[in-house]
């Protein structure tokens, strides 16, 4: 989708993904799930997700592992990237990710260990990282991010929530990624700049979409 300003303004594209997050896998029908599926030959729509597994609540597991894998399969099936959300369920994504055969995507919001991210690296997939790097309390997801190699790392908000320092407890939004983005270059002693380009290109090659 695009959208198009006043005369001389610059042009937006929007994109969109689609999917089943695990925290919608029990109200979800069988007439919702084919809507999802139809919305993804949209040409706009570029990944399947925001897809995966959450141990942390009392979602049904089987559930939760019957649909992830229904809509890897979609995707290894469109050849279309993969939005994992991944928490305290490292282990099952991973087996995941490997007995459907999905190489394509990322691991959105990183709050996974060391295992997961060296992994999804392995697999092909990227990691994005939001504000919980800026907490001070992160400093394990910290050093994780530091060994994650440039060219396999994303940068996200993750609005309305988890606002990075110094935003922290105020209502996110996407133009705090900056801040994201200022440390991930801390982390790696390199510069904003170079963090901004190589992150902007990795989001346009994951997603096949054309650089701005």
């Amino acid at each position: 989708m695009s959208a198009d300003g006043p005369a001389g303004a610059a042009r937006v594209r929007l994109y969109a993904t689609a999917g089943v997050a695990p925290h919608n896998v029990v109200e979800t029908q069988e007439s919702e799930l084919e809507q999802i599926r139809a919305a993804l030959d949209d040409s706009a729509v570029v990944a399947v997700g925001e897809i995966g597994l959450d141990y942390h609540y009392d979602i049904p597991r089987g559930r939760q592992r019957e649909l992830f894998g229904m809509q890897l399969d979609w995707a290894v099936g469109l050849d279309m990237p993969v939005v994992v959300h991944s928490r305290e369920a490292e282990d099952d994504v991973i087996a995941a990710l490997r007995e459907h055969h999905c190489k394509r995507g990322v691991i959105h919001c990183f709050t996974e260990g060391p295992k997961m991210a060296e992994a999804a690296v392995e697999l092909g997939f990227y990691v994005s990282f939001a504000g919980i790097i800026t907490f001070k309390s992160a400093q394990d997801l910290r050093d994780i991010a530091a060994r994650v190699p440039l060219e396999r790392t994303l940068v996200e908000t993750d609005s309305p929530f988890l606002a990075p320092v110094p935003h922290r407890g105020k209502r996110n939004e996407p133009a705090f990624v900056t801040e994201v983005a200022r440390m991930i270059a801390e982390l790696h002693d390199i510069s904003y700049e170079e963090v901004d380009r190589v992150t902007s290109r990795n989001v346009c090659t994951l997603f096949g979409i054309p650089a701005a």
